[in-house]
């Protein structure tokens, strides 16, 4: 796969923090520490001829006039707006400029956790039961559903919101974190039952005709083999704990990998995402569609190619074909 003859303008809002000074209670999680950015900025840079960073919105548009035949890539994270990850292609759109990744349209049902699992039923994939809860006065309905239940935010990302104690295990605690977090968050609250199994991140790569890549990845901790059957994949896992977290590939059966492919063609304009789940006896079970994937060097989009004997920088212009690939015919998925 060559080169793409594109310059590239990278967006990612830079926060200038190591990894190792982030909070896991931070609204800042989907911000992008340098580490990750100079990962993105180099790949990114041995794949074409330039690369324009903003770190702003509002330095992108103040601009917006020099690029308007280069390719955005995005990786912007923002805070505390439930459009955030919709604003850039949403920008593109509207300037009529090429960007990578999903569009508006996708990345706002992906964010609303909600939404997203009514689209997945279409696919007849098994998932949790769930409820939302958007007011104080719904907390009855937490006793219609089978325990453990985990307790999150509705449209949020990158594990905010979601700690060990958001596993609780009656009602009791469930009504107690409900109310907490539509404080915090000012957004309705998601409760779905607690699904036990692997930990399972299934990264797909393609573009609006076909699938090209498609490898279902375990997240693991390679001192504790079994340590997430029964725990949840938390913001302090992610993005403050020691322990080691790698990824393996895993097993799940054939038709539920061609489900998966179905729900990632559907969208139209994605390129990538992945699917975060759990696995238990070869089944899956979605959890959430991400399409605002971590793509940093070690990320399970990462290893998932470089199981197919890949470079991080194949993965990158893979994506960017992906994306040229649909504006070659913009409205055939439509």
């Amino acid at each position: 796969m060559h080169a793409i003859k594109e310059n590239v303008v990278l967006i990612a809002d830079r926060i200038f923090l190591s990894y190792d000074n982030v909070e896991a209670e931070a609204d800042t999680l989907e911000m992008i520490p340098d580490e990750y950015f100079f990962q993105i900025f180099e790949g990114l840079s041995a794949i074409s001829k330039s690369v324009t960073h903003y770190n702003t919105l509002e330095e992108f548009i103040d601009n917006i006039q020099q690029h308007k035949d280069d390719l955005v890539f995005t990786i912007y994270g923002g805070r505390r707006s439930r459009n955030r990850m919709a604003l850039v292609p949403a920008i593109c759109e509207s300037y009529g400029i090429k960007f990578v990744g999903a569009d508006t349209y996708a990345r706002i049902v992906c964010q609303d956790k909600q939404i997203s699992k009514e689209v997945i039923r279409r696919f007849e994939l098994k998932t949790a039961d769930y409820l939302l809860i958007d007011h104080f006065t719904d907390m009855a309905l937490l006793q219609t559903l089978n325990y453990p239940l985990v307790i999150k935010p509705n449209l949020e990302g990158s594990s905010i919101g979601i700690h060990a104690h958001s596993r609780v295990s009656n009602y009791i605690d469930a009504k107690a974190l409900s109310l907490q977090l539509l404080s915090e968050f000012k957004q309705p609250v998601i409760a779905e039952e607690f699904l036990s199994g692997h930990e399972v991140c299934v990264c797909v790569s393609g573009n609006i005709n076909e699938v090209k890549l498609i490898e279902p990845m375990e997240v693991y901790a390679p001192a504790d083999n079994d340590y997430f059957i029964n725990r949840l994949y938390t913001a302090y896992d992610k993005h403050v704990s020691d322990l080691l977290i790698e990824h393996r590939p895993i097993f799940i059966n054939e038709s539920d990998i061609e489900k998966l492919k179905r729900i990632f063609l559907s969208f139209g304009k994605m390129d990538y995402m992945r699917i975060d789940g759990r696995v238990k006896d070869g089944i899956f079970y979605l959890i959430e569609l991400t399409p605002d994937a971590h793509l940093g060097k070690t990320s399970s989009f990462a290893d998932a190619f470089k199981k197919n004997g890949l470079e991080y920088k194949d993965m990158l212009l893979s994506f960017t074909h992906n994306a040229l690939t649909y504006y070659q015919n913009p409205y055939s998925n439509v």
